[in-house]
């Protein structure tokens, strides 16, 4: 039987009800663990909520519960990335730039709380979320934010920017930060389309 797409009552599932762990399958509960013992764990250290004092995971972690056999791979993927060495405020404006592209509300909250804990200033954090550049980021950090922009909003890299990369980063560490970029591009189609808000209240 297909499941029910209808507005989850609390506003937090968007489309999809959230799901209280006692229903979870024996796969999904599988991904609710995995996903608890790191992408909830990392949320809490970087001052956003992922999961609900009951144990009801929000944002794209409800989503990914509806499909564990994709999802596990997903958090694998994310896992790796986590490893890759891409210094920490790269991250945020990169995911930061694709929220803002994309209008990912759950993303936007998030992320702005992941940059505030990290130490990007209100400045900083206030341009990305408009989409604009910020003559505070790091020379790196806005090479990252051109790079994202060139692949989400323009699909084409040009010559320059390409090789500013590969000397900021590496060849290694760019293949890394181009797969970031994917999984967040994956992580605002899924909040997209199933329409997931930002807490109740958030900014």
């Amino acid at each position: 039987m297909h499941e029910q797409t209808t507005t989850d009552d609390s506003g937090l599932g968007g489309r999809l009800p959230l799901l209280p762990p006692a229903v979870l399958d024996q796969e999904q509960k599988a991904i609710h663990d995995g996903l608890r013992a790191t992408r909830v764990r990392t949320a809490a250290s970087l001052g956003y909520p992922a999961m609900l004092p009951d144990g009801q995971l929000i944002g794209p972690f409800n989503v990914m519960l509806r499909a564990p056999q994709i999802a596990g791979p997903l958090l694998e993927w994310a896992q790796a990335l986590s490893r890759s060495g891409i210094p920490k405020d790269v991250r945020e404006v990169v995911i930061l730039t694709v929220a803002a592209h994309w209008r990912a509300k759950y993303m936007l909250f998030a992320h702005t709380a992941a940059a505030e804990r990290i130490g990007l200033s209100e400045s900083v954090i206030a341009a990305l979320r408009q989409g604009e550049p910020s003559s505070d980021l790091r020379a790196e950090a806005d090479v990252a934010r051109r790079l994202t922009l060139a692949l989400v909003r323009d699909r084409s890299v040009p010559t320059t920017l390409y090789d500013e990369a590969v000397s900021a980063f590496g060849v290694e560490m760019l293949v890394a930060l181009v797969n970031l970029i994917g999984q967040y591009v994956n992580t605002a189609a899924l909040l997209t389309c199933f329409r997931v808000p930002a807490p109740h209240g958030a900014a």
